[in-house]
């Protein structure tokens, strides 16, 4: 009887092992499926995979990311509460300078939040991505204004606070971005002055070349301020730019991000 469960519990050892074997071939294949097509895709229609640089972006070093009427956001909120409803107008953003002239225009879609500059779309974003693996959790994913293709995503690791932004074709990560916190920002965040006790910096070889940090709120409504050094090239400019649009959602205003999943489940 021992000899015959002794048996029988190397069989079922040898299938564990055999379907753990299979398992990791079939994540290798798809991998390199996935590898090649994003090749295939940056060799085809290279004009599709890339952002058109931003000039107007090189003039500033400091921008705010603010919404433009709130009652849009309660309106969403409210016919989703009593209604069920994931489907809503466009809720409007703009980035604007720190003398609080207009320089972008956002809007917020069950879809898709896009990032405009007068008539011309710059980018798109989507959010509330299943999408997860071994190398963590899309959060949000950049796309080309055109062909919808994805350009960037940000990225969550596993087992840490870090969120890289990797290049969808090239596969090579752009930067990182660390939240940071501190016993002064839990203090203001207590005492109502900001909406959340992190900020975020965007690090490469360990140097920090941007920062989104809250705006005080005494009086506004829930806002970010972006930071970046003079060295920062156009590129990564919009990458905190899209980063920040993703965090309004996210952080700001995290009765949305509810509406876009949901919307996301029943498309």
């Amino acid at each position: 009887m021992e000899a015959y469960k002794t048996r029988s519990n190397s069989r079922n050892s040898a299938g564990q092992i055999h379907n753990s074997d299979s398992n990791q071939r079939r994540h290798s294949l798809t991998a390199q499926l996935t590898r090649s097509a994003r090749r295939f895709s940056a060799a085809f229609v290279p004009q599709f995979t890339k952002l058109d640089p931003i000039p107007i972006l090189q003039k500033y070093l400091c921008l705010k990311i603010r919404i433009i009427d709130i009652r849009q956001l309660q309106v969403a909120v409210e016919r989703y509460v009593i209604n069920n409803a994931v489907h809503f107008n466009p809720i409007e953003f703009e980035v604007v300078d720190e003398n609080d002239s207009h320089i972008f225009e956002i809007s917020l879609y069950p879809e898709e939040m896009v990032l405009n500059e007068g008539t011309k779309r710059i980018l798109s974003l989507t959010f509330a991505e299943t999408d997860s693996d071994d190398d963590g959790i899309v959060i949000s994913r950049i796309k080309h204004p055109l062909s919808g293709m994805r350009v960037f995503e940000f990225v969550e690791r596993p087992c840490s606070d870090l969120i890289h932004i990797s290049s969808y074709i090239d596969q090579f990560d752009r930067c990182y971005i660390e939240p940071v916190t501190n016993s002064w920002l839990r203090l203001l965040m207590i005492c109502g002055c900001l909406f959340t006790q992190v900020q975020w910096h965007f690090k490469r070889e360990d140097k920090i070349f941007a920062v989104v940090r809250p705006n005080k709120t005494f009086l506004g409504e829930n806002s970010f301020k972006l930071e970046w050094n003079e060295q920062a090239n156009n590129e990564l400019r919009v990458i905190v730019i899209a980063f920040a649009m993703t965090q309004m959602i996210r952080e700001a205003f995290p009765s949305l991000i509810h509406i876009l999943k949901e919307h996301r489940l029943r498309s």
